[in-house]
């Protein structure tokens, strides 16, 4: 694990690589582009697998905090596992599948709950019950992107939950658009102090979309939004 010293910690919390099947990012461009963004670390969120995460784990020397995790499908919607290493069944309810997050040892967070183009788990008076750490406020993939990011603001707010930011990056070039920043109270940061820094809600999310030359690109080539 990379030393860092007391300043606050910028970690994009929402990353995905060529592990996902929706993304062609490698693992050795997720390292130069987070070095490249002045990221300390980043959280690989592969869909429904922990391949990716683990893989950069066993990479010495990144110079990078790499936070092991998943962003697993739910029937109600997307939701993100952090400190996971082991993958968590698709397709179950948001309830059980965030209790099998916690059974793991990690945090889970509502990935992108407003999202029009993406599965998010609703602005429904629900979330606030089904046992999660924390809300994704900011994603850089959102459009459209500050009406969608007040809302999931407001959702986090009226559920008393912490508030996180990721940039959901499925190229490069995105990773870092969107970050959170932690305190780091410690002289060497670990991934447990991390993701207990964001269930203390010592954080603050910070992000900008993604550029439209960017989604075009994306579109062009897969037919998807980012």
């Amino acid at each position: 694990m990379p030393l860092v010293n007391s300043l606050p910690l910028k970690i994009d919390l929402h990353v995905h690589t060529c592990y996902s099947d929706d993304c062609s990012t490698t693992l050795k461009d997720v390292i130069s582009y987070s070095k490249r963004k002045g990221l300390n670390g980043v959280a690989v969120t592969d869909h429904d697998t922990t391949e990716g995460a683990l893989r950069l784990l066993k990479r010495e020397n990144t110079g990078l905090i790499i936070i092991p995790g998943i962003e697993v499908s739910t029937s109600q919607g997307h939701v993100l596992g952090l400190n996971i290493t082991a993958p968590i069944p698709p397709n179950l309810g948001a309830e059980e599948t965030i209790d099998r997050i916690h059974e793991a040892g990690g945090i889970a967070i509502a990935a992108h709950p407003s999202a029009m183009f993406k599965s998010g788990i609703g602005l429904g008076s629900r979330l606030g019950s089904y046992g999660l750490d924390a809300v994704e406020v900011i994603n850089s993939s959102l459009f459209p992107f500050f009406l969608l990011t007040y809302l999931n603001k407001r959702l986090a707010t009226r559920a008393g939950l912490p508030q996180t930011a990721g940039s959901d990056s499925h190229l490069p070039e995105t990773i870092g658009l969107a970050y959170t920043i932690m305190e780091n109270p410690e002289s060497e940061a670990s991934v447990e102090r991390i993701v207990d820094t964001v269930m203390e809600g010592k954080i603050i999310p910070f992000g900008e979309p993604v550029p439209w030359t960017l989604r075009l690109r994306k579109i062009a080539r897969e037919g998807l939004m980012i």
